[in-house]
């Protein structure tokens, strides 16, 4: 499957470029939401995934945004224990398919992430 991953702290970009790459995925990173834009413009992607640990307004825009191509690309919302659960479910509400607990290395975050590319 090939992802775009937006998350804006280098590390743990790093880290889950590395995980979900070498769980056989094509990954792209961006480290702001103007710079997954552009890559989203540039190359098809079958999953998104944001971070969602403390979103600002843009990354809403950036949420609304992914959602109105329907559900042709499916949205993760990446979070942490310490997410609230009002910012978790004004993320699905917003239209966002799922949330991860980060980091993503977990068997049952991989699972979910596979079976978005099996649907």
């Amino acid at each position: 499957m090939r992802i775009a991953i937006l998350e804006s702290d280098a590390t743990a970009l790093d880290c889950a470029l590395e995980i979900l790459s070498s769980a056989g995925h094509l990954c792209f990173g961006a480290l702001c939401d103007k710079t997954l834009h552009g890559l989203l413009n540039q190359v098809p992607v079958d999953l998104v995934m944001l971070d969602w640990v403390a979103p600002d307004a843009l990354r809403y825009d950036t949420l609304r945004c992914l959602c109105r191509y329907g559900s042709v690309i499916p949205v993760v919302l990446c979070v942490t224990s310490c997410t609230s659960h009002q910012v978790i479910a004004a993320g699905l509400k917003s239209g966002a398919n799922i949330c991860l607990e980060k980091p993503l290395g977990s068997a049952q975050s991989l699972a979910h992430i596979h079976a978005f590319g099996a649907s």
